[in-house]
């Protein structure tokens, strides 16, 4: 399936990307509003993934401690994916040693995506790809104008370690399910502004 990016501007300050395929649904990536988005559903087979959307992403929204944006279909609200973004550090130990060189012996500020899934009934189709480069092009924005040196996740299991390491990530010293990849990295992608 070849898919098109186009751009579409649902708010006057932030750019969204939009996939359309000329045979399926469009799908957007949209800020997660609790009265407005359905997620009762969402089953993306991870049960704590599963969970946390249902119980907690109001949560970590209205406590500032994550934003988390949902993939939808164009003129649906029913949760087909999503991800949350956070602020986050990663010990100085942990990096590789290339990483390591020539910074100072302190945390390194980065953006963490804490959590990424896709329902089942919408995996296989690249809405996990869809939904991690709409992640990159956040992280890249914010580190234009605040200092961030990477991207870090901690991947919940084997599938989605490999998943990661798919699209660049390193591992860290200290678990390899626990990976980033460099903002210089990101940047060279040349992805689209948000």
């Amino acid at each position: 399936m070849q898919l098109q990016m186009l751009l579409s501007k649902p708010q006057p300050n932030e750019m969204e990307i939009v996939v359309a395929d000329p045979s399926g649904p469009i799908w957007a990536v949209e800020s997660f509003d609790r009265t407005r988005h359905e997620r009762t559903h969402f089953d993306c087979g991870v049960p704590v993934l599963n969970e946390w959307l249902l119980t907690k992403v109001s949560q970590f929204e209205k406590k500032d401690l994550a934003r988390t944006y949902v993939l939808v279909q164009n003129g649906n609200v029913v949760v087909k994916g999503y991800y949350a973004l956070s602020n986050h550090t990663v010990i100085y130990d942990a990096l590789p040693d290339d990483q390591a060189k020539g910074l100072p012996r302190i945390d390194v500020p980065v953006v963490l995506i804490g959590r990424l899934a896709v329902d089942l009934s919408a995996q296989g189709q690249g809405m996990g790809e869809f939904l991690l480069i709409d992640a990159l092009r956040r992280a890249e924005y914010l580190a234009d104008r605040i200092g961030i040196r990477a991207v870090e996740v901690d991947a919940i299991n084997e599938t989605a370690r490999k998943f990661y390491k798919k699209y660049g990530f390193l591992s860290l010293k200290d678990d390899p399910r626990h990976l980033f990849l460099p903002m210089q990295v990101i940047r060279k992608l040349q992805l689209p502004p948000l």
